[in-house]
């Protein structure tokens, strides 16, 4: 069988090689970095190294940085640890974040901690600053819970804006920035939020690892250990922790080509979609400065698209998915697509092709046939 067009990549970038060397000596190594012989000091010495650098790559402190299992974990940290050590009483959150900080939210809710109140967003996905504000003048002590682009379609939010009404209001402000901090956007001296999770998978590094920027220090969320300055206990992840930051050292020093890259893609996509399949509808913004660079999510009118469609292209070697991989197999439509006001039906006809540094034009003309065909086939 052929090697598959993976056309995936805000579920997961693929390894960089160059990011698997930097990983194999410390997956290797004995020794706990938690040890004060030579074995653990080594160890240690890495996860520092690497706490600095991703620290200075972003604008923050290396204090400021506590490594987790990946995203998911650093806005679980996030939100519960926030609520935790100021009580706070409302989360004013986005209804298209991932399920990563709705469950979250809703769970605390459920719990008798939290109130939370959705924004209103619009067709793309973005929300309403006015509404925001509106809420903020009514519950000034909250946590607000809005990421920096959306990961099934691609829309970005005004986090600029919002941070300046966090900082009026004396809010706190969690962004997801997991499908943006490969592309070398996130400066916290740029703005001051208050939360970030990143993830470095995302961005071309090991699976199983992420990390949590907090301006100031919060309740732990696991408990048994003083590890990452009693902030996560357990053992570190000491490969994942130095190949991440090598990672995004490589993300950082790249950030233009790779980023032209992506755009090119996306304007080939986009014209090529227009001439093979001109019934498609583009789902969130469309346009360039408005969405992530590597990502399009598109959908069929009932006569040509059903809900096999990935399955269809997948046996066709064409790896896209039709929601986030971490709802995929639910049974249920997007929450994101329905949020922007896509009955169920329509949002089970929706494609999300994203794409990367390794994606060539001719992978996308492939996946643009394979495409047409499967629509022939029969239901």
């Amino acid at each position: 069988m052929e090697k598959p067009i993976y056309l995936d990549y805000a579920a997961s970038t693929p390894l960089d090689p160059e990011v698997e060397a930097e990983i194999l000596p410390y997956l290797r190594a004995a020794g706990n970095p938690s040890s004060i012989h030579a074995a653990g000091r080594y160890l240690r010495t890495a996860i520092e190294e690497a706490r600095a650098l991703i620290a200075e790559l972003i604008g923050a402190q290396p204090g400021q940085i506590v490594f987790t299992s990946g995203g998911t974990e650093a806005d679980n940290h996030a939100l519960r640890g926030a609520v935790e050590t100021w009580a706070i009483p409302h989360i004013l959150y986005n209804p298209t974040e991932h399920h990563a900080v709705l469950h979250t939210i809703e769970a605390l809710a459920h719990a008798g901690k939290v109130q939370a109140h959705p924004l209103r967003v619009d067709a793309y996905g973005r929300i309403d600053l006015n509404h925001l504000e509106e809420l903020l003048r009514s519950y000034p002590k909250s946590l607000i819970a809005v990421m920096y682009a959306n990961n099934e379609i691609g829309t970005l939010q005004p986090v600029q804006e919002i941070t300046d009404l966090a900082q009026k209001y004396g809010a706190r402000y969690l962004c997801d920035t997991v499908q943006v901090m490969g592309l070398g956007w996130v400066k916290v001296t740029d703005w001051p939020v208050d939360f970030l999770a990143a993830s470095a998978h995302k961005f071309y590094g090991p699976k199983g690892v992420g990390f949590l920027y907090r301006k100031e220090p919060i309740a732990s969320l696991i408990t048994g250990g003083a590890q990452e300055r009693n902030q996560r206990a357990g053992t570190e992840n000491v490969a994942g922790i130095a190949g991440m930051a090598f990672a995004l050292k490589k993300a950082y020093e790249n950030r233009h080509t790779y980023e032209a890259h992506l755009r090119a893609i996306k304007q080939y996509l986009l014209g090529k979609l227009q001439e093979k399949l001109p019934e498609a509808q583009i789902n969130g913004d469309p346009s360039m400065e408005g969405s992530h660079p590597g990502i399009l999510n598109f959908r069929l009118p009932p006569a040509l698209a059903d809900d096999m469609l990935v399955l269809h292209l997948d046996l066709a070697g064409i790896c896209v998915s039709g929601t986030s991989a971490c709802a995929s197999g639910s049974g249920h439509p997007s929450h994101v697509l329905q949020a922007t006001g896509l009955t169920p039906e329509e949002a089970v006809r929706a494609l999300r092709f994203s794409w990367g540094k390794y994606t060539t034009f001719s992978e996308i003309d492939s996946a643009l046939e394979a495409l047409k065909a499967a629509l022939t086939q029969p239901a």
